[in-house]
């Protein structure tokens, strides 16, 4: 069982930009991160946000909103960050502790981050509608126009594609995605033959995660988000170990290829073994949010029912 650093974030906006504190110790000297802290014993995770922006920011926080946790694994270190987007504050925030603070857009950015503060960014890229691609995308190109922009983003996924047909397919959907602000999340399986394409992640299917080996860590490329299909209890600790910023979990309540539909009360136990946000797939519509969040899901994917 691994033991993680518990800490508090707190997300404090200036309309595009985010307060980050700069570190000036060593290992990470230079990198920014969100001001918070290590929670001590006995606090709440909302106790120990106060105390630290107290601490650090001389501000009293009056009204916050929790945006959930994220796990990351560091060499020789885990963290669980817990996360908070400050809504009302008294007090004029200043560096208590000498610290240099800087808003910043972190869209726009060359500046270093955390790792952990990197997959804090990613997670408040997500939105709660995955679409995934069917096999001919000629069928869906209309239905981009009713998509919910602020709470949809889409995978061009690779099955049964050629090499060919998905660089031209990719081509299309990117420049369609970009036009409307839609995040689009592109195959491991044709990454490389990507990069003139402008796309924000890159998923992993589930036999690619078989293929990382126990001590294998995959490569990041800074700014993208990383997801993966899992269809067990494995594919999750892998996903867990390698930091990946979502996964989706099927299938839920029906599948075209697999057989052994897990259903809401598995699908639920398997959430609770994740260190990032799920995802529902399997059977599943729009509509079906709702009940996904009951059984602790972040949101829910779908191709054919969620196209059509």
């Amino acid at each position: 069982m691994i033991d993680y650093i518990e800490c508090s974030i707190a997300l404090i906006k200036n309309n595009t930009d985010y307060l980050f504190s700069r570190r000036i110790k060593k290992p990470f000297h230079n990198h920014y991160e969100f001001p918070g802290g290590k929670i001590e014993n006995r606090e709440t995770p909302e106790e120990a946000l106060a105390r630290e922006c107290y601490e650090e920011l001389d501000i009293e926080i009056i009204e916050n909103i929790y945006h959930g946790s994220i796990t990351h694994r560091y060499d020789k270190l885990s963290v669980r960050l817990h996360i908070f987007e400050i809504i009302k504050y008294i007090g004029k925030i200043k560096p208590n502790e000498k610290q240099e603070l800087k808003y910043i857009n972190p869209a726009t950015s060359n500046l270093l981050f955390l790792e952990s503060t990197s997959r804090v960014l990613n997670r408040l890229k997500l939105r709660e509608l995955f679409f995934i691609t069917p096999r001919n995308i000629n069928k869906i190109l209309k239905q981009f126009a009713s998509l919910d922009q602020c709470n949809s983003f889409v995978r061009l996924r690779s099955h049964d594609y050629s090499r060919t047909e998905y660089i031209l397919a990719a081509k299309t959907l990117s420049t369609i995605c970009l036009q409307k602000n839609i995040p689009f999340i592109i195959d491991k399986k044709f990454m490389n033959d990507l990069n003139h394409i402008k796309y924000d992640g890159i998923h992993f299917t589930s036999n690619e995660l078989d293929e990382l080996t126990r001590n294998e860590m995959i490569i990041r490329k800074n700014g993208y988000t990383y997801s993966a299909s899992c269809h067990s209890l494995e594919n999750i600790i892998t996903a867990n170990k390698n930091n990946f910023d979502f996964i989706v979990i099927s299938p839920v309540i029906y599948s075209k290829y697999l057989t052994d539909e897990l259903g809401w009360e598995k699908f639920s136990s398997l959430v609770s073994e994740s260190n990032m946000p799920t995802y529902a797939l399997g059977g599943l519509k729009p509509n079906d949010l709702s009940l996904c969040k009951s059984f602790g899901g972040f949101g829910v994917s779908g191709i054919s029912r969620f196209w059509y």
